[in-house]
């Protein structure tokens, strides 16, 4: 079984997330074991501090190394990997769910909060920083949970329809680029209506249809996916 930790200053917001969708039926099937510590039981003081002011002015507060190589420290495994996310960080792909899933390394993410983390930390206890987008939220709680659904969703047993995940977009089934439109009930919605391909039965000419729309897609919206992979 995998251990995922989240290190975080609000566990509570990564516990709630995970007693719905993949995240619950991973942990039903005993695929993984999912921790949420609370930095502030690795305080430096009774009050409960883990962050100061920044050497050399700036404005916010960053996260204290000690409490948090204490907390990795405490819940460290042999091989374990230990991942934080910031805007520096490599940006997180499709790919990078993939190669995750495929090995057994017990995870520890670190979730940041307040100005950033001290350097030193990151330097000295981090394997990777992570990137989920060119834009800033307030801490790594969502961008945590973001790259553990993209991993548990590939899991085998965890998506409704064996061969979900494998269909959808940057995945090899897709041909890594981007899904096809898709439509469902009714037939007509506000004057528009579905594909004549979609309802003819014709199963060679749906599938010829969903590979030129999405190659479409592709083309117009994500032209970068289509350059040729080193």
């Amino acid at each position: 079984m995998r251990r995922i930790t989240f290190i975080t200053l609000q566990p509570q917001v990564c516990e709630a997330y995970s007693g719905f969708g993949v995240f619950r039926r991973a942990v039903d099937l005993g695929l993984v074991d999912l921790r949420f510590v609370q930095l502030r039981d690795f305080a430096i003081d009774r009050h409960g501090t883990v962050d100061d002011r920044p050497y050399g002015g700036g404005d916010g507060m960053v996260l204290r190394p000690e409490p948090l190589a204490q907390a990795v420290e405490a819940y460290r495994t042999p091989g374990c990997r230990v991942l934080t996310f910031g805007p520096a960080g490599k940006p997180w792909t499709q790919a990078s769910a993939t190669m995750l899933q495929e090995n057994s390394q017990d995870l520890i993410l670190i979730c940041g909060r307040f100005g950033g983390i001290d350097q030193r930390f990151l330097d000295l206890y981090v394997d990777e920083e992570i990137s989920v987008g060119d834009f800033v939220v307030s801490g790594g709680e969502l961008p945590a949970l973001t790259i553990v659904d993209s991993l548990l969703r590939g899991y085998p047993g965890v998506l409704g329809h064996a061969e979900s995940a494998t269909h959808d977009s940057f995945s090899h089934g897709m041909d890594f680029q981007l899904e096809h439109p898709l439509y469902t009930r009714p037939e007509t919605f506000e004057g528009e209506t579905v594909p004549d391909v979609l309802r003819s039965g014709h199963h060679l000419a749906i599938e010829k249809w969903k590979r030129e729309e999405s190659l479409t897609r592709t083309q117009k919206r994500r032209p970068d996916l289509l350059r040729p992979k080193k």
